[in-house]
């Protein structure tokens, strides 16, 4: 509304300077024209740089994300450098688990500076926006300058992503090195190496249990429950010590 009054100030300026004959007649319209085109400049323009009749509202949305990429009992979830000091990253995740092509944090001046990762016991990772945006403070100030499109300008967001303990984060150059560690374990030669490593972890702790419960020794499911146990022990620590490698 507040354009329509700038046009109809204008016209009216126009059309009384030029068309009204009497000066004192004249004069009155060509000045009231000019105050009501001065007046809705002056006011479009205050709401446009100090946000005239309107204020923040932050609201707060938190949702459960999958990781970006779940190969070989890893979870991982991704984050891909930006600018040049290498402090702001865009975040990359999977906001469904048949998700095909990752989602991504916005790489704007908004948000980019504002990813944080915190890590959780629980078993899921969930993602945290929180969004400050420009409203308007009513209907009323809405009817008149709804037009500036000010209207949900974002002023700040900041994304919190909560992630189990378990999960990796490692930036997309990483994970290539991981991949190719890993895939190197993957031949005959590594898989023999792997096994022979897994077997000696897994006597060493048995050795180790009996020495303590001596009525293991005979308790062959309970060996067999221990050997389990240790073999994932094995490979969480095969994985932190890749993981460490690459990082």
């Amino acid at each position: 509304m507040i354009l329509a009054t700038l046009v109809i100030g204008a016209v009216a300026a126009f059309l009384c300077y030029v068309y009204i004959k009497p000066v004192v007649w004249r004069t009155i319209g060509t000045l009231l024209s000019a105050v009501l085109l001065v007046v809705s400049l002056v006011m479009l323009t205050v709401n446009s740089s100090s946000h005239y009749g309107m204020h923040k509202v932050t609201t707060t949305k938190t949702t459960q994300i999958y990781p970006a990429s779940s190969k070989n009992g890893l979870n991982i979830m991704l984050y891909q450098p930006i600018g040049t000091n290498g402090k702001e990253t865009v975040q990359v995740y999977k906001e469904t688990l048949d998700q095909k092509k990752p989602s991504h944090t916005q790489a704007n001046e908004y948000t980019v500076a504002n990813n944080h990762i915190k890590r959780t016991n629980a078993k899921s990772a969930t993602l945290q926006v929180k969004e400050t945006r420009w409203k308007f403070k009513s209907n009323g100030y809405k009817f008149w300058f709804g037009i500036s499109g000010m209207q949900n300008k974002l002023v700040k967001r900041s994304n919190t992503f909560n992630l189990p303990k378990d999960w990796l984060y490692l930036s997309t150059t990483q994970v290539k090195a991981l991949q190719k560690k890993m895939s190197g374990m993957k031949t005959k030669a590594g898989q023999a190496k792997v096994k022979e490593q897994a077997q000696q972890y897994v006597s060493q702790k048995m050795k180790v249990a009996i020495m303590k419960d001596p009525s293991l020794a005979t308790d062959k499911a309970k060996q067999a429950q221990l050997a389990k146990q240790y073999g994932q022990e094995f490979q969480q620590q095969m994985i932190k010590k890749i993981v460490a490698e690459v990082k």
